[in-house]
C-alpha cells in the first residue's frame, strides 16, 4: 500500500511539473496557427505566462480578414482534469450592433475530464446571461439565453432564432 501511494503521489509531481514547466506561448502559437485554417486570425496581443496557465492581453480577433473583436484580457488555465478560459470586456465588430449589444463583460468556458464529452461555457454582457453547452461526440450546441431588458427591447428581431420557453429563457440548439 505504501508503495502504491508513493507512486502515486510520483505521479502528481511529475505532472504537476510537467504542467508548470511546460511551454505554453508556444502553445498558444500553436492554437494561433491552428486557428488561421479557419481564417481566425489572432494579433496585437501581449502574452504573459502564469504557473498553470496563460494571460493574454489586448486580443484582436479577425474572421476571414474582417475585424470582429476585440478582447481586453484572456486568461487560460491549464490543468490535468479540468481547463478553463476566462474571457473579459470583449467587444464586438461594430457591423454587429443591429443584431446584438457589442458588449461583453465575461465570457468563461471550461472542460473537465469528469464530463469529458461536453464543454461548458457561460456569459455576461449587455444582452443577459448565456448558458451554453457543446456536445463534442454528437457536435451540437445548446444555449440558453436570460435576455436583459435592452435585449427584449432593441434586439427582439434576434430572439426570432430562438425558442421562447416557460421560465421566461430563450433556447437555441444546432448541430455543427
Amino acid at each position: 500500500m505504501v508503495r502504491f501511494l508513493k507512486f502515486i503521489a510520483y505521479m502528481l509531481f511529475f505532472l504537476s511539473m510537467f504542467l508548470i514547466f511546460l511551454p505554453k506561448e508556444n502553445l498558444f502559437y500553436q492554437v494561433e496557427k491552428e486557428a488561421i485554417k479557419y481564417d481566425v486570425y489572432i494579433s496585437k496581443e501581449s502574452i504573459g505566462e502564469k504557473l498553470f496557465g496563460l494571460k493574454l492581453h489586448h486580443a484582436s480577433i479577425s474572421y476571414q480578414g474582417i475585424q470582429s473583436a476585440t478582447i481586453e484580457e484572456a486568461d487560460f488555465f491549464l490543468g490535468l482534469f479540468y481547463n478553463e478560459v476566462v474571457l473579459k470586456n470583449i467587444e464586438l465588430s461594430s457591423l454587429v450592433k443591429n443584431y446584438w449589444p457589442q458588449k461583453i463583460s465575461l465570457c468563461k468556458f471550461h472542460y473537465s475530464v469528469l464530463d469529458p464529452l461536453i464543454i461548458y461555457g457561460k456569459a455576461k454582457g449587455l444582452f443577459g446571461k448565456i448558458d451554453m453547452h457543446y456536445n463534442l461526440q454528437k457536435r451540437t450546441i445548446d444555449i440558453f439565453l436570460k435576455p436583459s431588458k435592452l435585449m427584449l427591447k432593441k434586439y427582439s428581431s434576434t430572439l426570432r432564432y430562438f425558442k421562447k420557453l416557460d421560465n421566461g429563457e430563450y433556447r437555441y440548439e444546432k448541430t455543427l
